[in-house]
């Protein structure tokens, strides 16, 4: 892994990026504001805020008071919250533990208390990977594997194999091939496809729908929960990420009852699933004690890396661990759920960390 650049350069690329945040991370169909006012605003978040304002269009600020913007963290890729984040928190020696999943699932197998998919090994493009995925397939039926990117975001990279009327097919995204003719890119896992619970398949069943649990280990040693939402897929796609075409929706994590509203990567809000027309508002998740108790445990099996976003998948019998992300999307997280600062436990523990970034967030914290 490449070392990360100085604050100061990641800084000044963010600088550097900042119309494009204007020009296409805006929503202009939704925003209501003017164009210089959505200027100002922008170099607010900048300036005041130092954050980069890729969370302006996503979290819609414009419709909220300028005074709440400061509980809103941002994204911890930006140069102030990295550098806080890396010194304690996300220590980088650390991320590949997570960033690479094929380590990432030998770490976990160990972990007490928490329960992974069927995991089927590693191919490489230099191997004969398809003789592999064909004698894997062959041996468990009806059921379907899932090959992913061991280092991958957002869901890029992710088909399925199975077996089809007349051989062993790939889908890729709404494409459908046979074997013969997939091309491995990268080192790359398989896991088997879990069979989710028959609650969430009412809601969408193209895909595994997971959910985002982001979890924190506090100075006092203890796991605990910072924010969550449930994600799920749209139409005929198998991936729930919002950055390939999913939706997310917040989730009282104390309750697992969803939120009212569920956004797409540009902000767009939506009652219903557009797919199923199920209303999110009061959709219970089931088995919540037990989603929360083994997100805590992971984080617990963790204390060396101390803020997580784990995505869980729910069985009939139970949570099911899909991957630990050790750099979780927080900007999205945000839309869902709401700011994270606004929680005064997280503010408190945020502070004890020294990760506050902001004249603003500080005040708050000592008022």
């Amino acid at each position: 892994m490449l070392a990360e650049s100085p604050p100061l350069v990641r800084r000044l690329i963010r600088f550097a990026a900042l119309p494009y945040c204007y020009f296409k991370l805006v929503n202009w169909k939704e925003c209501p504001a003017s164009r210089y006012q959505v200027i100002k605003d922008l170099l607010y978040i900048f300036f005041v805020l130092k954050c980069y304002p890729d969370n302006y269009s996503v979290c819609r600020l414009w419709e909220i008071d300028r005074k709440q913007w400061a509980y809103y963290y941002g994204s911890l890729y930006d140069p102030y919250q990295r550098e806080k984040l890396r010194k304690e928190v996300q220590r980088y020696e650390y991320v590949t533990l997570f960033d690479d999943k094929e380590v990432c699932e030998h770490l976990c197998r160990g972990m007490k208390g928490v329960n992974l998919p069927k995991y089927y090994g590693a191919v490489n493009p230099d191997m004969d990977y398809r003789s592999t995925i064909e004698e894997i397939v062959n041996g468990i039926g009806d059921k379907k594997i899932i090959i992913k990117p061991a280092v991958g975001r957002a869901g890029q990279g992710i088909v399925l194999a199975y077996k089809g009327d007349d051989g062993i097919k790939i889908k890729d995204g709404d494409k459908e091939y046979d074997l013969s003719e997939f091309g491995l890119k990268e080192r790359s896992i398989i896991q088997e496809v879990i069979i989710q619970h028959d609650v969430i398949t009412k809601v969408s069943s193209a895909s595994v729908n997971t959910i985002r649990v982001v979890t924190f280990y506090t100075k006092s040693n203890e796991a605990i929960v910072l924010s969550v939402n449930m994600r799920y897929g749209v139409g005929d796609n198998f991936v729930d990420n919002v950055g390939a075409g999913g939706i997310h929706v917040g989730v009282d994590f104390e309750t697992g009852m969803l939120k009212k509203l569920a956004y797409d990567k540009r902000g767009n809000r939506m009652l219903r699933h557009p797919t199923s027309d199920i209303e999110f508002e009061g959709f219970q998740i089931p088995k919540w004690d037990d989603v929360m108790k083994m997100s805590l445990a992971v984080q617990k099996s963790c204390p060396f890396y101390k803020l997580l976003g784990l995505d869980v998948a729910l069985t009939n019998d139970g949570p099911v661990l899909i991957e630990a992300n050790p750099n979780p999307d927080l900007v999205f997280q945000e839309q869902g759920s709401g700011p994270l600062l606004a929680d005064e436990r997280v503010l408190v523990e945020f502070g004890k960390y020294d990760l506050l970034i902001n004249d603003m967030q500080k005040n708050i914290l000592k008022d």
